[in-house]
């Protein structure tokens, strides 16, 4: 049942101002219709193309439950306008805000669910006071410091250096005072800007600071016989929050492991849907 569209499932651009962001929105029948609706946030780039399927997957189920989900690519990124350049921290912040506005004024939706997974997770949590009616949040490993996360990614760039020229010519903080500068740099495939890195470095470290009362879960993805994170302080500035372990069924860095139905994952975004 989770792999057939339907007709409820609609691919469109949302419009505003400049922008065109790209969406699928998965509308619940009528007769099941809970009027609950969920923005899914997801990752960037390499991470949101090897999640891409487990989201669909995930909106297909949750609509035959009642719920009213809305996928969506970042301005800058995936199939919504604009460059790879004019992607950057508040512009994503910004769209999960418009999508929601959207999914609330069309389809009559009463409360909302965000659902994060890595900088998707970031992003829900600044967009958290824009979002009327906002009932939960749950968060999938939310990055503890964006731009640290940028400077482990260059790596790839150290990859194609070696695997080209069989040296490296510019290291890593070659890189990045190049992007600081202005110029440009390739990482996986995706080019990444001074604007960009200088937002994730306004939004570095990730820091809280809620009055929102509903129930928030942050979760941790761990390989069998690894730590994982620890999100129980990050969930402690949350009145309602809490954190929890569950085993990672995929890999959002490559394809090692492609699981587009993890039943691990699904069941707890499930539990806290009906919590």
């Amino acid at each position: 049942m989770t792999n057939n569209p339907n007709k409820k499932e609609r691919h469109f651009f949302l419009e505003k101002e400049n922008k065109r962001i790209y969406c699928v929105e998965y509308i619940a029948d009528p007769d099941r219709d809970n009027k609950q609706g969920i923005i899914l946030c997801k990752p960037t780039w390499g991470e949101r193309i090897r999640t891409h399927r487990i989201f669909t997957n995930l909106a297909r189920m949750l609509r035959e439950e009642g719920f009213n989900i809305i996928s969506f690519d970042y301005f800058g990124d995936g199939n919504s306008g604009g460059d790879t350049l004019d992607l950057n921290f508040s512009g994503m912040v910004d769209d999960i805000v418009e999508v929601s506005k959207y999914l609330s004024s069309q389809h009559q939706v009463e409360f909302f669910s965000l659902i994060g997974l890595r900088i998707g997770a970031n992003c829900a949590i600044k967009a958290e006071p824009k979002i009327k009616n906002l009932k939960r949040m749950i968060l999938f490993e939310p990055i503890s410091n964006p731009v640290e996360d940028l400077k482990v990614r260059l790596r790839a760039n150290l990859s194609t250096q070696m695997a080209v020229h069989k040296k490296i010519l510019k290291n890593r903080t070659v890189l990045i005072d190049e992007i600081k500068s202005g110029i440009p740099v390739n990482m996986d495939g995706f080019l990444i800007g001074k604007e960009l890195w200088e937002s994730f470095e306004q939004a570095s470290p990730l820091e809280i600071e809620s009055d929102f009362t509903g129930p928030v879960k942050i979760i941790s993805l761990i390989e069998k016989n690894k730590k994982g994170k620890d999100f129980s302080k990050l969930a402690a500035n949350y009145e309602n929050g809490s954190s929890m372990v569950i085993e990672k069924e995929f890999i959002w860095t490559d394809w090692k492991y492609y699981i587009p139905n993890p039943p691990i994952f699904f069941k707890a975004v499930r539990s806290e849907l009906h919590h």
